[in-house]
């Protein structure tokens, strides 16, 4: 999955920001996890600027799956 969310971060970088959270570092990243219910990872949870979860994506999504919702949120913006 990192080569498709790569080139999403490249071709959305300027509208969209990517955090990328490890959900087995003890820390931040799997704090987040369970805050968030994760069921698994990879996980994919996109948020409207404002904060609000708009969708969630789960294991290895296709990059036009993933683009797609990335997509719709922007457009929502």
């Amino acid at each position: 999955m990192t080569p498709i969310v790569n080139g999403l971060e490249d071709e959305f970088s300027e509208r969209i920001f990517f955090l990328r959270l490890n959900a087995a570092d003890g820390a931040e990243g799997e704090s987040t996890f369970n805050r968030l219910s994760l069921p698994g990872h990879p996980s994919f949870v996109i948020f409207t600027p404002e904060g609000q979860e708009q969708e969630r994506l789960f294991g290895v999504v296709e990059a036009e799956v993933l683009r797609a919702a990335l997509e719709k949120v922007v457009e929502a913006g």
